[in-house]
């Protein structure tokens, strides 16, 4: 017997990053309609078209489709269309897909207060929604429609309808939670505690833990702070819990040792951290873009434009028992440059000089063609997805040299040749790919390839709301997207191919083939659970961290990446809120605008080192002299 393998010009595995992917029902499954294939040598094949790219429903970014009919007659009309190219809108309209099409029988626009359920008529309307207190903004745990569709309550199993996939309440929960999309919006303030933590302060904390620990131990000590953040204001017992667990995190799914990393609280606020690198393998060094690095810590410290080197008394002693010059870094600092692009990829131990096929081939130790002659590979393939209108395939392999799993996609643009999987089920041609593999803990780690199988930062094909050119980044896009780990795809390929197999010339062989390895949505669903559960959702049990929710990672990352208000940029400088508007003036004239407005988190980061350094004269422990003289004000 011989079987066809996969002729792409690369071995490409990646996960499939199909935020949402069409799975409607609670096993990750839709009803689909039976068919029985009959393909003899005497009976010509009868051509059954693919499945018609009609995203309207799966695709929450389109608008302005016909309303879908339920089963009362009713229709429930979809989001308004969208008339702003703003990741804002989009997302906003996604959002409101999800709710409309999940819930819009019984609460759709298209009722009135009297026919509507509960008199809910507006569940397509994320500001009605807000307005009559069924949406927190910033606080999705808090919010009424979240706990309702976590709990399975809405829609009720009276109505007929599945419950909402895990998928569809991360898309709201995810809109809820991000500050970009709330600018009006502030978290719970606390900065009438005066929680004023200096950077003296910082390094008597760090000296006071130091002097306790061995001195073998030291030089891999190292302290991740979040008090820029408690400085800021932000209340130590609320919202500060989603920066804790992004730290936690970010350091775990960073880590390429395979054990859960820990962190230790040393400060009674708890707003310092101490962190072992060799617990993490981040003691091992590493090249970035062609630079070489003693270790991982000091990679991140190179890239962070936030960071410098403070001389003083405290500040020396805590350098010389740590052997680095940069002893702490703030968290979401950190986590800003960490988790994207090449220093990601170096972190996570991936060369992006090979090729992505090289790398799943010679690290992962997986043979994909092999696997796919032997159906020993599991496949999907849909025209339907939220992150691109194009066709997609998802694939899944086992990894051969540690326990895991590596899931792969694979992305058709417009123009291919071959830009259809209905074409060719064994053979084809994506325009893009990315990949999800189990961390040795675990954790999840992310990559995208080109056309040319070549690993790149972010993707043309990919559609990510959340960052302002709509590109999907690694990994940071991936995480926020995956947050509840990988996410089910309902088969289109299997029965269409089947039903052409004469006309696109399949034989015998590569029928049964095809059977095994497209299998059915539920034991797809099945295998996406078990996968879940097994690696990325364990890893987090291990370190405490919720297996449900909104991805602290991305959320953090994301207000950090926002615009800076007067109150971060004083926290992040180590002053209060009150004490940077009085010595404004003394600053470049860039920061002027933080009196009454927000200012750009880039043309921030531009000034900081030198607004650090005029602010910072008044403190026993200073940013380095030779350092400000080539930030001074020109």
């Amino acid at each position: 017997m011989t079987f066809r393998a996969v002729s792409i010009g690369f071995s490409a595995a990646v996960l499939a990053l199909a935020c949402g992917s069409d799975s409607n029902n609670s096993d990750g499954t839709k009803d689909q309609p039976v068919t029985t294939p009959v393909v003899t040598n005497d009976i010509p094949a009868v051509v059954v078209p693919p499945p018609v790219q009609d995203t309207c429903a799966d695709n929450p970014l389109l608008a302005g489709c016909p309303a879908p009919v339920t089963n009362g007659g009713a229709a429930a009309p979809p989001p308004p269309p969208v008339t702003k190219d703003s990741p804002a809108d989009l997302a906003k309209a996604a959002a409101e897909n999800v709710l409309n099409s999940n819930c819009g029988q019984c609460h759709g626009g298209q009722l009135t207060p009297a026919t509507a359920q509960a008199g809910m008529n507006y569940i397509n309307s994320i500001d009605q929604l807000v307005k009559n207190g069924k949406i927190i903004p910033l606080n999705s745990a808090g919010s009424l429609i979240i706990q309702r569709m976590v709990r399975g309550e809405m829609p009720p199993s009276t109505s007929g309808k599945p419950p909402v996939t895990e998928a569809d309440i991360n898309t709201v929960a995810q809109y809820i939670d991000n500050p970009v999309f709330w600018p009006n919006v502030s978290t719970p303030d606390c900065s009438s505690k005066n929680q004023l933590t200096t950077f003296d302060d910082l390094f008597i904390n760090i000296n006071r833990d130091l002097i306790t620990q061995r001195s073998e131990d030291t030089p891999f000590f190292r302290y991740i702070s979040l008090s820029n953040r408690f400085t800021a204001g932000e209340c130590a017992d609320k919202t500060m819990d989603q920066e804790r667990q992004a730290m936690l995190k970010m350091v775990n799914m960073l880590s390429i040792d395979a054990s859960p990393a820990d962190l230790v609280a040393v400060d009674s606020a708890q707003t310092l951290y101490r962190l072992d690198i060799r617990d993490t393998k981040w003691d091992r060094g590493i090249s970035v873009n062609g630079t070489a690095f003693a270790d991982v810590w000091e990679a991140i410290a190179a890239n962070n434009p936030f960071n410098v080197e403070f001389i003083g008394d405290d500040a020396d002693q805590a350098k010389l028992d740590t052997v680095t010059q940069f002893p702490v870094m703030m968290s979401d600092q950190m986590m800003k440059v960490a988790t994207i692009g090449n220093l990601y990829y170096a972190i996570i131990d991936v060369d992006v000089n090979q090729t992505l096929g090289n790398f799943i081939l010679n690290d992962l130790g997986i043979d994909v063609a092999q696997n796919l002659l032997d159906r020993q590979q599991l496949r999907a393939g849909t025209t339907k997805s939220r992150v691109t209108r194009q066709d997609r395939l998802v694939e899944r392999d086992d990894i051969d040299v540690r326990a895991g799993a590596l899931w792969q996609s694979f992305d058709f643009e417009a123009n291919n040749a071959n830009q259809s999987i209905f074409q060719d089920p064994f053979a084809f041609a994506p325009g893009g790919s990315e990949a999800i593999f189990s961390l040795p803990n675990g954790m999840n780690g992310f990559i995208i390839a080109d056309a040319n199988d070549n690993i790149v930062q972010d993707s043309d094909i990919l559609l990510d709301t959340s960052q302002n050119n709509f590109r999907a980044v690694t990994s940071i896009s991936c995480s926020n997207c995956h947050a509840a780990g990988f996410i089910p795809v309902v088969d289109e390929v299997r029965d269409v191919a089947l039903s052409n197999a004469r006309s696109i010339g399949l034989n015998r062989d590569e029928i049964e083939q095809l059977q095994e390895v497209y299998d059915s949505p539920a034991n797809f669903a099945k295998q996406v659970q078990e996968d879940n559960s097994s690696f990325y959702q364990s890893s987090l049990q291990r370190v405490s961290l919720p297996t449900q929710g909104v991805d602290p990672v991305s959320a953090v990352w994301l207000g950090f990446d926002a615009d800076v208000t007067l109150a971060r940029a004083a926290g992040d400088l180590g002053l209060s809120a009150t004490e940077l508007k009085d010595n404004i003036d003394l600053l470049n004239p860039v920061a002027s605008v933080l009196r009454n407005s927000t200012l750009d988190r880039d043309d921030f980061a531009g000034i900081f080192i030198d607004s650090l350094c005029i602010l910072s004269v008044t403190l026993e422990n200073q940013p380095d002299p030779a350092v400000c003289a080539q930030f001074a004000q020109q």
